[in-house]
């Protein structure tokens, strides 16, 4: 009677931020789905206030109720909290 179509909408923003540049682990993450995806299961250290920020903020970028760009600074200030090797293209 109806089809399904299956669909994938991505938030991406407008530059990528690169991690861990030109070592073998180099990630490269697009969006606010990555950046939750590499918070919860590759964050490398403690989780300080700026890490929960970005989690938070990410979060809400997915769902339209903060702009896709909060959410980029907020995981760029978390990554340089936690001195991770950043790369910004």
């Amino acid at each position: 009677m109806y089809d399904v179509i299956d669909v994938e909408f991505t938030t991406l923003w407008t530059k990528p931020v690169r991690l861990a540049a030109g070592s073998p682990d180099d990630r490269m993450i697009r969006g606010p789905e990555e950046a939750i995806h590499f918070l919860a299961r590759r964050w490398p250290c403690e989780r300080s206030s700026a890490y929960v920020d970005a989690k938070a903020k990410c979060a809400a970028a997915v769902l339209h109720r903060v702009p896709l760009e909060a959410s980029r600074t907020a995981f760029v200030t978390a990554c340089l909290d936690a001195r991770l090797v950043l790369e910004q293209v």
